[in-house]
């Protein structure tokens, strides 16, 4: 239980970087690779959707008849970009997807609630682009990863979203807001409760495959099981699986590999 943690010891329980001593060179991997696929993948960069740098978002096509799939980065909510996930975008688009790396503000600049509609503001003008292009809409699949899970997972009650697949996710706000994360987020408690996906029903109705690491620190595990834990108790679709061997990093192998789990996962649940 968090509650009996000090400060220290919580800070220890979400502090992923440090639990992951390589994690620093992969996410240089994860930057490099994304750089030579925006190089070589034919795409349309930065299109903006506000008037913030990071209200942007990156569109790569499979077609005018081809699903939507729109990554939400993670990084607590105060660090990372779109722009270091784009080695995601082959192996969804191999599967037949279209996809949208969608940036977002990031805080201070930003609180909790200006992110989330950042999310929204920024699925509504992919929506209008698609439209515009193709006369239809076909609907979204939402993928988001350790804080993008919990935004995915936020904003699922939106009309043309269908599934969700959440890795790594943080979905209760409240031991984030007593550790370290939250000397930037600045969330208060009713800023914690009020965005918490364990305490709401907004994302009821709709498919959440959870997926965490079984060598990701306990307290991030705990985050997907009791997650996982309440919609089920609630009746809400969706399956768990505990990656056996996978960090908080790593994880990303099971994705972008045709035989990993999190990519088998998508290709059954969406293309059938």
């Amino acid at each position: 239980m968090w509650k009996n943690l000090t400060k220290d010891e919580l800070d220890r329980a979400y502090n992923n970087s440090l639990a992951v001593a390589n994690s620093a060179q992969i996410v240089e991997g994860w930057m490099q690779a994304s750089d030579q696929v925006r190089e070589s993948t034919k795409g349309e960069l930065d299109i903006r959707y506000g008037p913030h740098p990071r209200q942007s978002y990156d569109y790569f096509s499979a077609g005018d008849h081809s699903p939507i799939m729109v990554y939400i980065h993670g990084g607590f909510w105060q660090f990372r970009s779109k722009d270091d996930f784009t080695f995601i975008v082959p192996p969804l688009i191999d599967l037949g997807f279209s996809v949208a790396m969608l940036g977002y503000r990031l805080a201070p600049d930003a609180t909790m609630e200006q992110i989330i509609a950042d999310i929204r503001t920024g699925l509504s003008a992919i929506e209008v682009k698609v439209r515009d292009e193709r006369g239809s809409f076909p609907g979204f699949y939402l993928l988001g990863w350790s804080a993008g899970a919990h935004l995915v997972a936020s904003v699922l009650n939106e009309p043309n979203v269908k599934d969700g697949i959440c890795i790594s996710g943080v979905y209760d706000l409240e031991p984030i807001r007593h550790c370290y994360v939250n000397d930037q987020l600045h969330l208060n408690l009713e800023a914690s409760l009020e965005n918490s996906p364990i305490l709401k029903t907004n994302h009821f109705g709709k498919v959440i495959d959870l997926f965490v690491g079984s060598a990701e620190l306990p307290h991030m595990q705990g985050q997907t099981t009791q997650f996982y834990e309440y919609r089920k108790q609630h009746l809400q679709p969706g399956k768990f699986q505990l990656l056996n061997g996978f960090n908080h990093y790593t994880i990303f192998d099971e994705l972008v590999r045709a035989n990993g789990t999190i990519h088998k996962t998508i290709k059954d649940r969406v293309l059938g």
